[in-house]
């Protein structure tokens, strides 16, 4: 009997996948957990057909302990009568080598002296003295933090508190994430006496809290407090060590014990392994890393090996399930901000201590290239995914702090040198992610940088992201066009917005998925307009949109790219729409002048009425046979095309689907949006066409 394959969207993604020729050397697999008891049996062959492994794992991963010889290689799971039947694999010559250290190796490693967490004592004058401008940026942190004070016990799980979850949210990633990280650091580099001994009153004011109740990661009031405590908790508790006494050490180190056990508690029984589509668990296997690091010495070795080993064994296996093997993010590039740095002060720990980096990973090599494309500098929107939107008011340090450092530091290129610079030179003060603001050099040469694209177009297969520029190089000139059909489907942060696309002229959007998560959570605006089909610039049929949460609703790409300055994305979105028998988006966009021309072909065994929807941060204007968008970066001229008339209408006011209850709210003035809606009469096939004419005021003064 087969395995039954992937049944959510939190589901892991089997690898390798048949055929594939991988960039790792021994390459990690993975497969699809399957219902039962009993241990998986692996078994792997060589190309001779002669078994070369036949062991039995608990875990839906098999990590081999040594490299393999290049050549080509069959793998196969069972588990009792069950069989998922044989892949092939080929390990090239040229695949990296993956290796990480155990637990024990890593613990063995270990510096008996403090700081052991990133640094080591002998190299923090070296660090300090490389890093001036960082650390001036610090000494206006830490001034911050000295004024603004200490954070209260937060009270939003009961009725009448001072604040609500957000509100604790926002004041915690202040205190901790912010004035807390900042003043720790000042001391180790600076000897601020005042930094350190905020830092030292910060730790042991938390320690006070309860770590079960509203601090908790794992209660049920909400877990960021509880994130933003294993966050930072375990590097300041390293780094102010000779400021605690020998009580409040150990007062200390059991606090954070119990926060680890909750963490661990997550990870394994949550079965992380197999269903690591969970975005905040994603978070926390580095913090588990981290606690069992600084904690060694302080509390049972046993339990420090355990957390370490499911740290280790994550991120040498499945991790990242959202990260694609070129560089692509599929929860979209504001996530991926984030996403692609919570784990980064266990991994430069680990490099400091062992020599091995898990960096080596193609999706770290690429990432880079990925936030080059759909972050640079100035972009006032982000697609796809939740936090598409302008979003430093409402969650500040994502977009607003430098989201390439060390990977175009490490691998480039070197346009992704030169806008991470930008970014540096652009932070007054820092407001998250400080724990790798001061990074070591790498202990071991790491493989030299590669390229997934070129400087004017970018796709990720893996993540179903495509990127399409004039001139990236110049983003003030430059005229961009995004677009998403992937094989994720539409779980978590992603949207139900397969074949969606923006448009952007000089970093503005004239075109750009709308809504927003609300000002509170709890808000419905999220959920029933944001994440839904109607709020991206894609179709509705017969007023219904495509499904979310749902593994089933993917996309995928065809592309031909740059073929004498004109790129070709087809998009398939059948299994988006069950309700059309064909349906394709194509993309087709010049790179010199920036025209680009929509083309959707859909055919449904009875008449449909399609709802063609685009969404834009100004009004539409007549124009002609068409319309215009007009802001200070450009002018958008674009006409849309159907079989007979369609009814025309465009406003600023959400109008909710499916009869919700708020029929019709006005778009918030902080974020003014405005839809437009061609709905067609109804029929069995439709050809639609939209073409774009963009002209960006900086390209009429100098071209690229």
């Amino acid at each position: 009997m087969k395995f039954i394959g992937r049944h959510t969207g939190n589901t892991v993604f089997p690898s390798p996948e048949p055929g594939e020729a991988v960039g790792l050397n021994p390459p990690p697999l993975q497969w699809v957990p399957e219902p039962g008891s009993g241990p998986y049996r692996v078994t792997v062959t060589g190309a001779d057909g002669g078994t070369l492994f036949d062991v039995e794992t608990e875990r839906n991963v098999f990590r081999f302990p040594a490299k393999l010889p290049a050549g080509r290689y069959r793998w196969n799971v069972r588990r009792g009568a069950d069989e998922r039947g044989e892949w092939a694999f080929t390990v090239p010559p040229d695949a990296v080598e993956f290796l990480p250290p155990s637990a024990e190796e890593l613990l063995a490693a270990l510096p008996a002296e403090r700081p052991r967490h990133i640094y080591f004592p002998e190299e923090l004058a070296s660090l300090a003295a490389a890093h001036p401008v960082q650390l001036a940026i610090l000494e206006r942190n830490v001034k911050l933090a000295l004024e603004e004070g200490f954070m209260r016990y937060p009270d939003f799980w009961r009725a009448g508190g001072r604040t609500d979850y957000r509100s604790a949210l926002d004041e915690v990633r202040r205190f901790l994430d912010r004035n807390t990280a900042a003043c720790a650091l000042l001391w180790l580099f600076r000897r601020e006496r005042r930094a350190g001994e905020y830092a030292r009153r910060a730790l042991l004011t938390v320690c006070e809290w309860n770590p079960a109740g509203a601090c908790s990661v794992a209660g049920p009031w909400g877990d960021e407090v509880g994130l933003s405590i294993v966050r930072i908790l375990p590097a300041v508790f390293d780094w102010v060590y000779e400021l605690l006494s020998p009580q409040e050490r150990r007062w200390a180190a059991e606090t954070l014990r119990q926060h680890a056990r909750q963490v661990y508690g997550l990870l394994t029984e949550g079965d992380y392994f197999g269903e690591p589509g969970n975005s905040h668990s994603g978070r926390l296997p580095g913090y588990l890393g981290e606690l069992a690091l600084v904690l060694h010495g302080e509390i049972p070795e046993e339990e420090c090996r355990r957390w370490l080993a499911c740290a280790l064994d994550l991120y040498g296996s499945i991790f990242p399930h959202y990260g694609g093997r070129d560089g692509g993010w599929a929860e979209g590039p504001f996530y991926a901000s984030s996403y692609t740095k919570w784990y980064l002060p266990f991994f430069l720990a680990v490099e400091r201590i062992s020599g091995f980096s898990f960096l080596v990973k193609p999706f770290f090599r690429h990432v880079a290239e990925f936030f080059l494309h759909f972050a640079a500098p100035g972009m006032e929107c982000h697609p796809f995914g939740d936090g598409h939107w302008p979003t430093e008011s409402e969650w500040p340090g994502f977009q607003a702090q430098n989201p390439f450092g060390i990977y175009a530091e490490r691998f480039g290129p070197e346009l992704a040198r030169r806008f991470s610079a930008r970014c540096d030179a652009a932070i007054e003060r820092y407001e998250l992610h400080l724990l790798d603001v001061i990074r070591p050099e790498p202990r071991a040469p790491l493989p030299p940088e590669s390229r997934v694209g070129t400087d004017r177009s970018y796709v990720s297969h893996d993540a179903g992201l495509a990127s399409l520029h004039t001139c990236l190089a110049c983003p003030e000139r430059d005229i961009a066009v995004f677009a998403r059909a992937s094989r994720y489907g539409t779980p978590s942060h992603q949207h139900a917005d397969q074949g969606d696309f923006a448009l952007l002229i000089g970093g503005q959007a004239f075109l750009a998925p709308s809504g927003s998560f609300g000002y509170q959570f709890g808000e419905p605006h999220h959920r029933i307009w944001t994440q839904q089909t109607v709020a991206a610039n894609c179709f509705l049929i017969d007023g219904e949109g495509q499904k979310k949460n749902s593994p089933e609703a993917t996309g995928w790409m065809e592309t031909e790219l740059e073929r004498e300055d004109v790129s070709r994305i087809v998009m398939h979105l059948e299994e988006a729409y069950p309700m059309l028998e064909r349906c394709t988006r194509t993309l087709i966009f010049n790179h010199r002048t920036g025209a680009l021309t929509v083309t959707d072909e859909i055919r449904a065994a009875k008449p449909v009425a399609p709802d063609w929807r685009l969404h834009s941060y100004a009004a539409p204007e007549p124009d002609g046979a068409g319309f215009r968008i007009v802001r200070p970066a450009g002018i958008l001229r674009f006409e849309v095309r159907g079989p007979g008339e369609a009814v025309y209408s465009a406003g600023n006011r959400y109008c909710y689907p499916n009869g919700a209850a708020e029929e019709t709210v006005p778009c918030r003035e902080r974020e003014p949006q405005w839809h437009m809606n061609w709905r067609f009469a109804p029929a069995k096939e439709f050809v639609i066409e939209a073409v774009f004419h963009p002209d960006c005021n900086q390209r009429r003064k100098e071209e690229c």
